[in-house]
């Protein structure tokens, strides 16, 4: 056996204990994979992260609005609007890594919009994973079942050439948003807000089944809707049926401020609710893991 089929065999072994570790290592409120921590961030990275670890929380992905480094108008934060500033925050997340306490990765939050646009492949291969925020889409159709499989076709095709686990961002709330931004919320029923029709849910089943690509359970958009029956029960309807066919997901804060970092978290309350192992959330943690294991991140592209 020659040295490169030793090392294979050593990365695949590496690899594959820790997917094991991660496998049931955290409970769902010590993962937060949609931790803001930059340019909006009010309070020194340490202690940002110190707030959140007295909360509990213990695994993170540190993002930030990629949008936020570009010029616009966008107000300026605590990086340069450039890529000098995406640098910047992202050394500091590097830094946040060498904590001994948490388990740290590094990621963006990237507009669904972009897809269709173009995309920033150097900041993009930057990081560790991705996350797309699906919109309410102002002043148009509200977000259903046939736009995240359309963003869920994009994502897998242009995760061909960049390698990356991805998440939608809070994909099923921005429908309740969108509805009720622009009809009085007395007019709409129950079937209203229904997000998928046909055999939507199948075919995104079909999508996602094997792919790197995840779901996310969106703590602050979905701790409104859940005190109304109404909503309540449309998100359930909507995502029991993929968490029962095994999809993965993640689950996130999305803070964006000290009272929010300071609130308290609790995102097994909606995956009890929707049919979500702890196993199934802990998936991205386990396959960052083991792109770790085998020294880093595919450049393809």
């Amino acid at each position: 056996m020659n040295r490169r089929e030793w090392i294979q065999i050593a990365a695949g072994a590496l690899a594959a204990a820790a997917a094991d570790a991660a496998g049931t290592l955290f409970d769902p409120s010590q993962l937060d994979f949609h931790f803001h921590s930059g340019m909006e961030r009010e309070a020194p990275i340490e202690e940002w992260l110190d707030l959140a670890v007295a909360g509990g929380r213990r695994c993170f992905l540190m993002v930030d609005h990629l949008e936020l480094y570009r010029p616009g108008e966008h107000k300026p934060g605590r990086y340069p609007v450039s890529p000098a500033g995406r640098r910047d925050f992202l050394s500091d997340v590097e830094r946040m890594k060498q904590r001994r306490d948490v388990l740290i990765f590094a990621g963006w939050e990237v507009y669904e919009g972009e897809l269709d646009t173009g995309i920033e492949w150097e900041a993009m291969r930057a990081v560790e994973a991705i996350g797309w925020h699906i919109s309410h889409l102002r002043g148009k159709r509200p977000p259903d079942g046939q736009l995240l499989i359309r963003r869920a076709r994009q994502i897998l095709d242009l995760q061909k050439q960049l390698p990356r686990p991805m998440i939608l961002l809070h994909p099923f709330t921005p429908r309740i948003q969108g509805l009720r931004q622009n009809r009085d919320p007395q007019t709409l029923s129950p079937a209203d807000y229904q997000y998928f029709h046909g055999d939507e849910q199948k075919r995104l089943i079909d999508l996602l089944g094997d792919s790197s690509l995840y779901l996310e359970i969106n703590h602050a958009s979905m701790s409104g809707p859940w005190t109304d029956p109404v909503l309540r029960d449309a998100l359930v309807a909507a995502i029991r049926p993929l968490a029962e066919a095994g999809l993965q997901f993640t689950v996130g804060s999305d803070n964006h401020g000290l009272d929010s970092v300071r609130r308290e978290y609790r995102p097994e309350v909606f995956c009890q609710a929707c049919g979500i192992r702890p196993r199934q959330v802990n998936g991205i943690a386990r396959e960052l893991l083991a792109q770790r294991a085998i020294g880093g991140l595919g450049r393809a592209g």
